[in-house]
């Protein structure tokens, strides 16, 4: 499996860009390992920057201490969900921690995909969000976590856990994935995503490129919110 990948991260019109990402990739004796994921700072509360910073560096820091090592001992899905899902408890308790340290709040969302051989695993919260490129074209694959605008029902946070949405899929030949912040969907129709379709794109640069183009659509059309994106193709051409 060949992956071709870009990113794309702009502060926008605030103060701070409260948005992290990671897009991370490892050849193993099994076969190439990705994680990607998205995070946005909850802006309503203090130090989103921080939130989703710390965020994005314990999900590194698990991807090479233990999901590595577990794909390429071949174990299954059940031992890389547990992995992530004490990942994910770990982070919660490390940010309650440090909101309980200088009596804040705060919080982010996030929206990680995991990739090995030809599963993907997705663990979700927030209104991030998760598109996979496939056949019939586009479809989201997360729920937004929201309560119609005024305000997210789930993120990770300094208060009690919350579950996040697991999903688990089968990779398409020629299959792309989008991840991306509210700041970069929001003002982009549907059909814009087109740019996006997979058969369409050959290499790295090529991805950046067009990421760049709706994301300054987006400018244009109004939005002021910091914008992140990674889009990545796990292609069977060329080599693996």
């Amino acid at each position: 499996m060949k992956i071709i990948s870009g990113v794309y991260w702009d502060q926008g019109e605030r103060k701070q860009n409260q948005d992290s990402l990671i897009l991370q990739q490892v050849m193993t004796n099994r076969g190439r390992v990705v994680l990607a994921a998205v995070s946005d700072g909850i802006g309503g509360l203090k130090e989103g920057e921080n939130a989703s910073g710390y965020i994005t560096e314990k999900l590194i820091e698990n991807f090479y201490d233990q999901m590595i090592a577990l794909v390429g001992r071949g174990k299954g899905k059940r031992a890389i969900e547990r992995s992530l899902m004490r990942c994910f408890y770990e982070i919660n308790d490390g940010l309650r921690n440090y909101g309980r340290g200088k009596d804040i709040k705060l919080g982010a969302t996030i929206s990680l995909l995991f990739m090995w051989k030809r599963n993907y695993m997705i663990f979700h919260l927030g209104d991030s969000r998760i598109y996979q490129w496939g056949r019939k074209g586009m479809k989201l694959l997360t729920r937004d976590h929201s309560d119609g605008g005024r305000g997210l029902t789930k993120c990770a946070g300094s208060f009690p856990f919350q579950t996040p949405d697991i999903s688990l899929g089968r990779m398409h030949k020629e299959g792309g994935f989008l991840l991306c912040t509210d700041g970069f969907y929001r003002r982009i129709e549907h059909e814009m995503f087109k740019v996006l379709a997979p058969d369409d794109i050959a290499g790295d640069e090529q991805i950046a490129r067009r990421l760049r183009e709706l994301g300054m659509e987006a400018l244009k059309r109004g939005e002021k919110d910091n914008m992140s994106a990674v889009y990545l193709i796990a292609s069977e051409r060329g080599v693996a």
